[in-house]
């Protein structure tokens, strides 16, 4: 997969945020890294027919539709351990939300979700509880998998499909469903898609839209007016920081569903997410990937790729846009030799290079 812009610098009208709440402290957790093992799962196409009895099968809904169909699939994600000054075990110490995928009880939400946490409750829509386990994480991309510990003969509530990406254009109007504030659950608000393929902070392949979200927010879904799921919401820019301030962010931004899927498939496939590295830190311009520094000993260092080279295509695949390097570079694996054409002093010149394994520290 990719290299992401490593030292990109905030922008917007405000904090830049990831939108889970932590309870204790009533702040937003933030991206980190770590990786764990994985039980087995249900491929894309499973999922699929898992979600098919509730799927709007093309049709158009209402919000209100929508909302009724989704809701038995979206939960509530707590995340249990001690309390203040080191109390009893199972104390909530921060929440998010999340989604079920499959019939099998493996639930979607975001790594900085669930990233610290040791036990993790989960609650359905009608306020039954269960606990959970986490599969997998790539806290590159920010996204995680559970699994419910379901007792034998239990069914999961509702399944949500994963809509098409390419579909999703600027304008189209979506729902977003979370814990509002960790409190209020299964919130739904309605909004607009402003933009597709952003890139916020370290954070590549986003659409950002405009549908209310709070702390709490952070691993629910955003879904289409046929019920498909779209993106999953990771941060906000401004709005509420906890305590009593109750103000949803002014831009909020979700993984785009595409991504989303791939990460779900891998994670559930091999355990975990491995994404190749070039080892360069850099900015996208408007003709190509400008490099503001090269990382010593790494896969770019090695093959002669040097500062201010600016780079215009992978394996002949222009590097353009926001997520130009990332979308390139998601066609390898580490140990791939690739071809990186830079511009160099207004030159053009082609280096071979061998990928090498994103480090977590990277992430």
């Amino acid at each position: 997969m990719s290299q992401a812009d490593e030292t990109a610098n905030r922008r917007g009208a405000g904090p830049i945020r990831p939108i889970a709440l932590a309870m204790a402290l009533v702040v937003a957790l933030v991206l980190s890294a770590a990786g764990t093992l994985v039980l087995g799962g249900l491929t894309g196409t499973a999922r699929a027919q898992d979600a098919a009895a509730t799927q709007a099968d093309g049709e158009e809904l209402s919000v209100a539709d929508v909302a009724e169909l989704a809701n038995p699939a979206v939960v509530t994600i707590t995340i249990l351990g001690e309390g203040f000054g080191g109390g009893d075990e199972g104390f909530p110490v921060g929440t998010g939300s999340g989604f079920i995928v499959d019939a099998a009880g493996h639930v979607v939400t975001n790594n900085h979700v669930v990233e610290s946490a040791d036990e993790l409750s989960v609650q359905f829509f009608d306020g039954d509880t269960v606990a959970a386990t986490v599969v997998g994480r790539d806290p590159f991309q920010d996204i995680a998998v559970l699994q419910l510990d379901l007792a034998e003969g239990q069914v999961v509530p509702g399944v949500l499909a994963f809509g098409d990406a390419e579909s999703v254009r600027a304008g189209d109007q979506i729902v977003s469903i979370g814990s509002a504030l960790g409190e209020f659950t299964n919130t739904v608000t309605e909004g607009t898609v402003g933009a597709v393929d952003r890139a916020l902070d370290r954070l590549p392949n986003l659409l950002q839209h405009d549908a209310p979200i709070w702390p709490g927010n952070s691993g629910g879904p955003i879904l289409n007016l046929e019920g498909e799921v779209v993106g999953v919401n990771v941060a906000g820019v401004g709005g509420a920081r906890g305590g009593l301030d109750s103000t949803p962010a002014q831009l909020a931004f979700a993984i785009e569903i595409d991504i989303v899927e791939q990460l779900v498939d891998e994670i559930l496939a091999s355990g975990e997410v491995v994404w190749p590295f070039l080892g360069i830190v850099g900015r996208a311009v408007n003709d190509g990937h400008q490099i503001a520094d090269v990382l010593d000993g790494g896969p770019a260092e090695e093959a002669g790729i040097e500062a201010e080279d600016v780079i215009t295509a992978i394996d002949n695949q222009p590097i353009d846009g926001p997520n130009g390097l990332i979308d390139a570079l998601a066609r390898f694996d580490p140990g791939d030799t690739v071809s990186v054409t830079v511009d160099r002093n207004g030159e053009a010149q082609t280096l071979e290079v061998t990928l090498d394994e994103r480090p977590a520290e990277a992430a």
